[in-house]
């Protein structure tokens, strides 16, 4: 377990062994993680509410610094403030490029919008990104690498990443074509490859986080790997910086939302050994350090386009529109119906795992519809035979806690040991959907995909991306009604 408080020096070797500070090559690394959308300075309680934090205090900082350095990201980016959520992560890209990171990874919680979105962050910024047990149809995804070799004051440093396997491989339907592989594996595998290839020191970026498999941590990490001198650790969510040491591996942990970065100082000899390692958490005070004038500005701009974007009316809620995640709701109700609206089809499907929260009442603003459907799922045109539209509702009305949400139709089914049964489907304009015939619907591509547990829609004839976001689509059908009702429920009856 690693200790609550912080460890100002960790030795990680005997003592000097007589050598003295002058024979020794000392190599500094910095390192942030867990930024979570805290890219501004501002009055931080852990500091005694003295400013601190931020891009721009750490530009500065780091003009600060004499001689080489490494210096790492360990992902994490959205977090719960709405100024990294809403712009999904897009001031990394803005204000991280001219920070001379030498190599960063990314966490599972950056996939969150998907694999496409994070991309797009990932490929504009300078720095190479290393996550060695990720694949995309069984390739390390494009422009992510597997390790990376420097070499600094003479010391050849290797560096790999891990991301945690749990949410990658249990939301398939969401990251298609994305898996994890076996970090304590993939571990062995790097560490022996860069020692072949002669590295003196090996880095690893482990946003491993709190894995919820007990079978894989950083401390097991560290434990079947020896040669591992270094895990930088991230997705933890932890406000203070902790260090851990397993056997001769230095495990840091930098703490979050940016108000400091690690600091670790190591020392070689002459035959590239190492012979001593310190951590300190370094604050990012205004007052020390100063702020760099064009992120500090840039920093302010974003932050004021997203106020004024959260802040954006909407639409008025007499009455707060609840969602459920095991039955109709009247929220899955109206964002299905704005969507068959916007299409014109014979109807639509959404699934309530899709939809996060309820509407609150009274003024509707952007941030409560982000809130409610975070997700930029696009809606997709799918033209299907009625015999496959309700084997595939009917798997749907199976699945657990994942209700189907619809509108253009209505569904009579039965309770049966076997479980739900769908007994007929009925479009609004009376007609009956039969088996032999051909209807269309508008779905999300994650429903497409299989965000109901089962790929049943798949089976359609023909597909059409319309590449228009359902959030999109929402916001305009509730700004057209202006007051916002909730709808009467009834669209699933249960036979009697």
């Amino acid at each position: 377990m690693w200790g609550k408080r912080l460890f100002l020096a960790v030795a990680v070797a005997a003592a000097l062994c007589g050598c003295g500070r002058k024979d020794l090559t000392e190599l500094d690394v910095y390192y942030t993680a867990d930024v979570q959308g805290f890219y501004w300075s501002r009055p931080e309680p852990r500091w005694d509410n003295r400013e601190a934090g931020g891009y721009a205090i750490f530009k500065k900082f780091l003009q600060s610094r004499e001689g080489k350095y490494l210096l790492f990201d360990g992902g994490n980016w959205f977090g719960s403030a709405p100024e990294g959520t809403m712009t999904k992560g897009a001031y990394v890209a803005e204000l991280a490029r001219t920070l001379p990171y030498t190599a960063g990874t990314i966490s599972d919680k950056d996939l969150v919008y998907g694999w496409p979105s994070l991309r797009e962050i990932v490929r504009e910024l300078p720095y190479p990104f290393v996550a060695s047990n990720l694949r995309l149809e069984n390739q390390i995804p494009w422009p992510m690498h597997d390790y990376q070799i420097r070499t600094v004051q003479g010391i050849k440093i290797g560096i790999f990443g891990l991301i945690d396997t749990q949410t990658i491989n249990k939301n398939k339907a969401r990251l298609l074509g994305l898996q994890a592989l076996d970090p304590l594996q993939v571990a062995g595998e790097m560490t022996a490859l860069l020692k072949e290839k002669g590295v003196d020191y090996i880095i690893v970026l482990s946003s491993l986080g709190a894995s919820q498999d007990n079978r894989v941590s950083e401390t097991t990490i560290a434990e079947e790997n020896p040669n591992i001198n270094l895990i930088l650790s991230s997705n933890k969510d932890r406000e203070n910086a902790e260090t851990d040491q397993i056997n001769k591996t230095l495990i840091v942990y930098p703490g979050s939302k940016l108000d400091s970065v690690g600091h670790i100082r190591l020392s070689f000899d002459k035959n590239k050994q190492l012979r001593d390692a310190s951590f300190e958490d370094i604050a990012l005070l205004k007052e020390t350090f100063g702020e760099d004038a064009e992120i500090a500005s840039q920093a302010a701009a974003l932050r004021s386009a997203t106020r004024k974007k959260m802040n954006a009316r909407v639409a008025e809620l007499p009455e707060a529109i609840s969602t459920s995640l095991t039955q109709e709701s009247a929220l899955g109700d109206l964002l299905a119906q704005c969507l068959y609206k916007w299409s014109r089809l014979d109807g639509a499907v959404i699934n309530s795992d899709s939809i996060r929260s309820s509407l609150p009442a009274g003024r509707l603003t952007e941030y409560d519809l982000y809130k409610a459907y975070p997700y930029g799922d696009n809606i997709t045109f799918i033209t299907i035979k009625g015999e496959a539209f309700l084997k595939a509702m009917e798997a749907s009305l199976n699945a657990k806690d994942n209700f189907p949400q619809i509108a253009g139709f209505s569904v009579l089914y039965a309770q049966t040991p076997q479980g739900k049964k769908i007994r007929q489907i009925v479009l609004d304009n009376g007609r009956t959907i039969r088996p032999q015939e051909t209807y269309r619907f508008a779905v999300t591509d994650h429903v497409l995909a299989g965000g109901f547990g089962h790929d049943g829609f798949i089976d359609s004839l023909e597909f059409k991306n319309t590449f228009v976001e359902a959030r999109q689509i929402m916001r305009s059908c509730l700004a057209r009604q202006k007051t916002v009702q909730a709808p009467a429920l009834g669209r699933w009856k249960k036979a009697l």
